[in-house]
């Protein structure tokens, strides 16, 4: 066991993030206290000392009562307690990093980074005026970012700088939760319940929702709020019947104005959801752009992940939006499906890059405590961190002879090869609502079950959470409850 003693406490989870980068999960544990090591136990402890405007970080990693490795960072910083604590933050994960690559042998292409929004940093470096020479030294000489990454990480944030530049404190973004799929996939961790599982609840469920909107869009108007973008994901929202969603879509239209919105989404994600009389509907009511999301190509891994479609079912739904009429189309790829390796990826690549869908987002396997793939994972094949390098490569180089960009990216714990997801598009398609919901600069207002609303204090650049109850039976029976709750929230807003 890898255990982890921090002070100050408050940077225990980071710095236990970044071990379990380098280490299995199951061997890392943090702790505060005095413990019995076992005979192959190790103990890292990490302190710091502050004086004269300078921090000095101390990690020593011990076995039997005795020191094997230890490492020292020194560094310069500013009075200020927002630069200090960072400061103090870094050097500890630093000093952490160098006796991890030396006990490992490995070094990370994300160095110290383990957060989920990267490109904050990028752009909290531009909000102060710095240039991309002055943020590239730093990714790589303070957070030890690779060259590669840190160049994708400022190409991303520029790229995304004309969206963001824009927003004012009356400009909101709409996210609408439909919590069903038409089966569970392997990978996926998300509280959402196979169609079949609830289709008693599902007309309760859109009632309910309207309901919310009616209300809670009813306040923002009379408070002088601008949609800028809505968001229809979930689940699967095309898993409902066409009359539910005809439903819902023209309960929307009565309620927002959606010739103004500036972009309107629904992830239809699953092609086996979605027919000619979905598309029709989806494009009667206005939705502008939609998700149709293959994850693979491959016949084998589709049924092995538990897909209900086939890649010929793919390619039939985007040619059926194209013949409605969809301008705006984004597919979603996987890289470190079990028992795929690069051949299989550069084949689901090309194949997708000659549709030329105008947003292509390349996700990197996440093994979730909630996912059926963690409770077996004894029974799959996965690849190592070299592999999904050499797999994400390939993925890059297809983009990017293709004429995409990267215009947004996360982490997620427990990804393989500690790697990213990149949304990619081609120029002047960059979706909105993917850029103002990663970067949390603009409110988010959510609904539905399970919907996290997250409203943005321009002034104190700060978030406040005001989430749904995520069972949906809770959900339509204590709707009032959800208003209630959002509406409060706002008016401190």
């Amino acid at each position: 066991m890898f255990y982890i003693k921090v002070y100050p406490y408050e940077f225990t989870t980071e710095i236990s993030d970044l071990v379990r980068a380098f280490l299995p999960a199951n061997m890392v544990r943090a702790t505060d206290s005095c413990i019995m090591l076992g005979k192959n136990d190790y103990m890292l402890e990490c302190k710091y000392i502050y004086r004269l405007r300078e921090v000095i970080a101390i990690s020593e990693l011990k076995m039997d009562g005795n020191i094997v490795h230890a490492d020292m960072q020194r560094t310069r910083t500013d009075a200020s307690f927002k630069k200090r604590r960072l400061s103090i933050k870094n050097a500890l994960k630093r000093s952490v990093y160098n006796i991890l690559e030396q006990i490992t042998g490995k070094d990370l292409d994300w160095g110290i980074l383990t957060g989920i929004r990267p490109t904050k940093i990028v752009h909290q470096m531009l909000d102060e005026g710095e240039n991309r020479e002055y943020i590239l030294k730093i990714l790589k000489d303070d957070y030890l970012v690779s060259s590669e990454k840190a160049h994708l990480l400022t190409r991303t944030a520029y790229i995304q700088r004309p969206i963001l530049k824009d927003n004012d404190d009356k400009k909101i973004s709409i996210y609408i939760n439909i919590p069903f799929c038409t089966t569970k996939c392997l990978y996926c961790s998300f509280p959402s319940d196979t169609i079949d599982s609830c289709r008693d609840n599902v007309d309760s469920y859109i009632q309910a929702l309207i309901y919310e909107l009616e209300m809670v869009i009813g306040s923002l108007k009379k408070e002088g709020y601008n949609i800028q973008s809505l968001y229809i994901g979930g689940g699967t929202p095309t898993s409902i019947s066409s009359k539910q969603l005809g439903i819902l879509l023209e309960a929307i239209d009565h309620i927002i104005d959606v010739e103004c919105l500036e972009e309107y989404t629904i992830e239809g994600g699953r092609p086996d959801s979605m027919d000619m009389d979905k598309l029709s509907i989806m494009k009667r009511y206005g939705v502008g752009r939609i998700s149709i999301n293959p994850q693979t190509m491959n016949e084998h891994t589709l049924l092995k992940i538990g897909r209900a479609h086939t890649a010929k079912d793919i390619l039939d739904c985007f040619q059926m939006a194209r013949a409605v009429g969809f301008k705006s189309i984004n597919m979603d790829v996987i890289v470190g499906l079990p028992g795929e390796g690069k051949e299989d990826i550069y084949s689901t690549m090309s194949e997708i890059c000659r549709l030329k869908p105008e947003n292509i987002t390349v996700h990197t396997l996440a093994i979730k405590r909630a996912s059926r793939l963690k409770e077996h994972m004894n029974d799959y094949s996965l690849i190592d961190s070299e592999m999904a390098d050499d797999m994400l490569n390939i993925c890059y180089d297809l983009l990017n002879s293709n004429g995409y960009i990267p215009y947004y990216l996360y982490r997620q714990k427990y990804m393989l090869g500690n790697a990213e997801n990149v949304g990619y598009g081609l120029p002047g398609n960059e979706c909105i609502y993917n850029i103002q919901m990663m970067e949390e600069k603009q409110s988010i207002v959510a609904f539905g079950a399970n919907g996290i609303t997250k409203l943005y204090f321009r002034d104190q650049n700060r978030i406040m959470r005001v989430p749904n109850v995520k069972n949906i039976n809770q959900y339509i029976s204590r709707i009032d409850e959800m208003i209630k709750r959002k509406t409060e929230g706002m008016l401190t807003f």
